[in-house]
């Protein structure tokens, strides 16, 4: 359910990095009201905090929140290595040059 929204919020902004997408998704579905379960969920297990240079700091609460942390940060990662990979599928070797110096 979390992981599927997520990756709503990646296909709709694939120009990006994913990891930095997840911690933008994450902060925007702490910062704003509950509207769904999955809001409650996350609010429920993890934290966000702020310091005054505009850095930002997400936190597991309980040993569930670390592993849904863990869970989006891997999915987000193998994201980033599918685009990728498209990028290569239409690739030849041709298209990339080696310098020959010897």
């Amino acid at each position: 359910m979390i992981l599927k929204e997520f990756s709503k919020y990646l296909k709709e902004n694939k120009d990006k990095n994913s990891v930095n997408l997840l911690n933008e998704w994450l902060i925007e579905r702490l910062k704003k009201p509950s509207l769904n379960k999955v809001d409650n969920i996350i609010k429920t297990e993890l934290y966000y905090a702020e310091n005054n240079n505009g850095k930002t700091l997400i936190i597991a609460k309980s040993e569930t929140g670390r592993t849904l942390l863990n869970a989006l940060y891997n999915f987000s990662l193998s994201f980033e290595q599918y685009k990728f990979a498209k990028f290569l599928h239409d690739k030849k070797s041709t298209n990339f040059k080696r310098d020959k110096k010897q």
